[in-house]
């Protein structure tokens, strides 16, 4: 039961307890969007879990502000859909060791300064050691764009030399870019009416709302795939 408790969040009361307002007091300068009912949200969906006061009011412990940190870092950062953050976090209230998901190193609180870093075209190459050639053609099938680079670029140019060793090459995956594409057109059309709403919590909600979308489509073309493979390999 103590490991239960430590998973959503509950601690051995200590000597200070803070409000919603505090939390926001605390949180809003790294996090403009944070809101009340983003608490809210994050409560409903398990990953925070305040004590109450006899009379239900919400009261917020150290660990309960750092635990919202963590999690909106995550989500802001490296673009983690909640389920993946409860998860993640479920694992360390367990006394494991985790590796960041969707991450090879950096802490929650470097996320951010790694995410913007920016890559020239001659930092880019020596990072991913790809060749000015594949490089160019990843640019004409717009899998790249033009520096300065981002992360995600980064994290591209290295899927594309690793491919490269199997003979394939930026023009052989046109589709995938052609199936992003439509994706992101079906998640648009589903969060368009979210940010309509004349609520402050409407951006937070449409971004949690894509990202989850998202891990379902990753999800469905995992499935696919390794479908085929295992015909393959029986």
């Amino acid at each position: 039961m103590a490991q239960l408790a430590v998973a959503k969040g509950f601690a051995p009361r200590p000597s200070k307890l803070f409000t919603i307002g505090q939390v926001l007091d605390q949180l809003v300068p790294d996090f403009p969007d944070l809101t009340p009912s983003k608490l809210r949200f994050l409560e409903e969906q398990g990953l925070v879990m305040p004590e109450r006061t006899p009379s239900g009011y919400r009261k917020f412990t150290d660990m309960h502000i750092e635990r919202v940190r963590i999690i909106l870092e995550l989500q802001r950062d490296q673009y983690l859909p909640l389920k993946v953050i409860y998860s993640y976090l479920s694992e360390l209230d367990e006394g494991r060791q985790p590796s960041l998901p969707g991450a090879t190193g950096p802490k929650p609180e470097h996320l951010k300064q790694a995410r913007l870093k920016k890559f020239s075209e001659i930092e880019l190459i020596a990072e991913t050691g790809i060749t000015t050639s594949l490089l160019n053609e990843a640019r004409d099938v717009s899998l790249i764009g033009h520096e300065p680079f981002d992360v995600s670029a980064v994290e591209i140019a290295k899927s594309i030399m690793n491919l490269h060793r199997f003979g394939i090459s930026p023009r052989h995956l046109r589709g995938l870019k052609a199936s992003a594409d439509r994706e992101i057109g079906i998640i648009e059309g589903v969060v368009a009416p979210v940010l309509k709403k004349n609520d402050t919590s409407a951006k937070s909600r449409a971004a949690h709302y894509a990202l989850e979308i998202e891990a379902h489509f990753a999800s469905i073309r995992t499935e696919l795939v390794k479908s085929v493979i295992s015909r393959i390999d029986s």
